[in-house]
């Protein structure tokens, strides 16, 4: 191998150990926050969104709201009539060129 492709490889190699030492100390000094400063009781047993500031509304309520009413409807038996009107044969009333 020549000297560029260790060197490349090296590189590479370095990196990633970095990568994971920083990684690994930034986990660590995480755990040892969370360790050292942990969260008051009376915020762990009831734990709000809520900031106690802002403005009281009154509680929701549905609205009762009535049936819909369609109406009445009713249905007839057609008479004896075609159920499709006759239709003329289609012709222009005026042609084109004359």
């Amino acid at each position: 191998m020549s000297s560029p492709q260790k060197l490349q490889k090296s590189l590479a190699l370095d990196k990633r150990l970095l990568g994971v030492i920083v990684g690994g100390g930034a986990i660590a000094v995480l755990g040892l926050f969370g360790l050292t400063h942990p969260a008051p009781a009376s915020v762990t047993g009831n734990l709000t969104a809520d900031s106690g500031s802002e403005t009281k509304f009154p509680t929701y309520s549905s609205p009762a709201v009535a049936g819909m009413n369609l109406g009445a409807t009713t249905t007839t038996q057609p008479a004896d009539e075609p159920t499709a009107l006759a239709i003329p044969k289609a012709a222009p009333a005026v042609k084109a060129g004359k």
